[in-house]
């Protein structure tokens, strides 16, 4: 069986970390090529287009970023799913959503097994964001520690598990935090923010999700992806049904949208622009200390964590799908 998960030109620990975890849990799955059998993991990607597997296991994928349809003539096996907002929108039974597979981390030999007592707040931009400037100065001037998602899976979670405070714009900083029993608090720069799989994945460990809007040290994001869908200071909450419905339009469409869909052009096509012209100085307002500020006053809010008990069945049942497959 071949290993299926997205590589874009960007490394992103979320992604990556199919490679670190399926092969250290289940190896004897990947011991033989199979071009006809795929075994699709971790991340957003179901759907996505790239690969000529016939038959797929899905084990913990969501779906958000692209059409279903694209695997209409694939034989496909739902062992289970990230969460009930996948399971609607593709019409499985609700009991197929279990959570995200990253919450299997502890159990990989070459990962942490257990937090730190690290007193540090951990500061976790999307990798798309980490691109443009300002961040180090931001997170410097508010006493936090900065974690750059494109390293690899273990160097940022050991940086986490050192924390005691994590404030994420990244999924699976979040998704590992809650993991690992440390509070973590979710907030927006841009349109660059999937609010979708986000909930997709809260509502499997049981936690309502608010998203603050933290300005960024640039205007760059916001020329590149759009704005944020409230303005900066502000926090939202999203329900379930708004997830669902947002998702559904999304991946019955062919439409490709920045912000919430594989923008892998994005990067070239900004860095020229912006090497013609700073694209930010419509955005004269925004710096480093701004963003510093506004992390701050996220890090004085209470941060969410789920259940450590409930964790340990999601645990428990989603090492249970892995091993039926085997």
């Amino acid at each position: 069986m071949q290993l299926i998960h997205y590589s874009g030109p960007v490394p992103n620990f979320g992604d990556d970390l199919n490679a670190l975890v399926w092969p250290a849990l289940a190896p004897h799955l990947f011991e033989e090529e199979d071009d006809e059998r795929g075994f699709v993991g971790i991340g957003t990607i179901l759907g996505m287009a790239g690969h000529t597997h016939r038959k797929l296991e899905i084990m913990s994928s969501g779906a958000g970023y692209d059409p279903i349809g694209n695997w209409a003539d694939r034989h496909i096996s739902f062992h289970c799913v990230r969460g009930p907002v996948t399971t609607h929108v593709l019409g499985l039974d609700p009991s197929v959503a279990i959570t995200d597979g990253a919450i299997l981390c502890p159990l990989v030999p070459a990962l942490p097994k257990r937090r730190g007592e690290g007193r540090s707040i951990a500061v976790i931009p999307h990798f798309q964001t980490l691109a443009f400037p300002g961040w180090k100065e931001a997170c410097d001037a508010a006493g936090m520690v900065l974690i750059d998602p494109r390293l690899p899976p273990e160097t940022v979670i050991h940086a986490i598990v050192d924390a005691n405070l994590v404030l994420t714009e990244s999924l699976h900083g979040a998704i590992i935090a809650d993991t690992y029993g440390i509070p973590w608090s979710a907030f927006a720069t841009s349109g660059n923010f999937c609010m979708p799989k986000w909930i997709d994945w809260t509502a499997s460990v049981g936690v309502e999700l608010g998203v603050t809007y933290v300005p960024p040290p640039s205007g760059d994001p916001l020329e590149i992806f759009g704005r944020p869908r409230r303005q900066f200071g502000l926090r939202a909450s999203f329900s379930l049904e708004d997830a669902c419905a947002e998702m559904q339009a999304h991946v019955r469409s062919h439409a490709p949208k920045i912000g919430f869909g594989r923008v892998t052009h994005w990067a070239k096509a900004g860095a020229k622009a912006l090497g013609l012209k700073r694209l930010s100085r419509a955005y004269s307002g925004l710096n480093s200390s701004r963003t510093a500020e506004a992390l701050y006053r996220l890090s004085q809010s209470e941060g969410m964590i789920s259940k450590a008990s409930h964790r340990d069945r999601l645990t428990d049942r989603l090492a249970s799908a892995l091993h039926a497959i085997a």
